[in-house]
């Protein structure tokens, strides 16, 4: 259980990219979470994360343990809810939380097919881009992006999502199609929101490309329009935008580097007792992330989407 319970800190240390970040998440001291790793360092004698002023980076030993010791963890939470899943039922009421543009896209498809298949099942959906602690939004699951969020409870990662940089075709006609990420600071840059330090996007490659942010935009169905409407460039989720790059009424911007966001899976400490419940929605859920475009499945959940 010692070695578990470091393999937990080195995976939430290799995710949030810091130890404190890692112990707020675990419910620890974030020495502690410093003392499990050198723990697992001493015992396998290597460098797991290399320590510096902005966090943790895994070597590449740590990277090879952490992709292992994901699948051990997330094999024994399927263990654990297999084994509680013989004592619940799957009737009854699933809380579940997330964002307001996932609740009206990929959740649409799965809550419809549920509601036929399960209809003892009624999930009560709390869609709100205001992210709060499970216990007090009364809630059994979250499904957040990016981050896992305050609070405590079991993480689970089920996929990545494919961020794109998009734009009108008739905009980049106009501007010129950017060659390099330094080109896209001579572009407009529609922003997600109001955020005066987003400056730079984070490509996949690891370099920043600079950004002038023209305005924001509240709604995601508002970027769209602003794209469409020829001004300027934003960056946006695949699968939300898919059908109009398959239109051909926006185009990508640097095609090859899809910028990936983590999405979680965080269920609650009081959950227990829904577990029934919780697997017949997570099965669903899963299967729809992995035949919508955009989204990367987690590998250890690869079998279960028959992807």
């Amino acid at each position: 259980m010692e070695n578990l319970s470091a393999l937990r800190s080195l995976v939430a240390a290799a995710q949030e990219g810091s130890l404190s970040a890692a112990a707020r998440r675990l419910g620890i001291t974030q020495s502690a979470v410093s003392q499990q790793i050198a723990g697992l360092e001493q015992t396998y004698g290597v460098e797991l994360v290399i320590r510096g002023r902005n966090g943790v980076t895994p070597t590449q030993a740590g990277a090879l343990a952490v992709e292992h010791a994901g699948a051990v963890l997330a094999r024994l939470e399927q263990m654990g809810e297999a084994m509680a899943a013989l004592q619940t039922s799957g009737e009854g009421r699933l809380g579940l939380a997330c964002a307001l543009l996932m609740a009206q896209t990929v959740l649409v498809p799965v809550l419809a097919d549920l509601r036929q298949t399960h209809p003892g099942l009624k999930i009560d959906l709390k869609a709100s881009d205001a992210v709060q602690d499970l216990t007090e939004a009364g809630v059994d699951l979250a499904i957040r992006a990016g981050s896992t969020g305050p609070g405590t409870g079991t993480v689970r990662k089920l996929a990545e999502i494919e961020q794109v940089l998009v734009a009108s075709p008739a905009y980049l006609d106009r501007l010129g199609r950017p060659t390099s990420p330094g080109d896209l600071a001579r572009l407009d840059y529609i922003q997600y929101k109001d955020d005066p330090e987003e400056t730079s996007i984070l490509m996949e490659s690891g370099e920043r490309a600079p950004v002038t942010a023209a305005f924001a935009a509240q709604l995601p169905n508002l970027i769209c329009h602003a794209v469409q409407s020829h001004l300027g460039f934003a960056k946006a989720p695949r699968f939300f935008v898919h059908h109009l790059i398959e239109a051909g009424e926006m185009e990508l911007v640097f095609p090859e580097q899809p910028m990936p966001k983590p999405l979680y899976l965080i269920r609650a400490e009081r959950s227990q007792g829904a577990s029934k419940r919780v697997e017949i929605f997570v099965t669903r859920f899963v299967a729809e992330l992995a035949r919508t475009p955009g989204f990367r499945v987690a590998p250890d959940l690869r079998a279960q989407a028959g992807a």
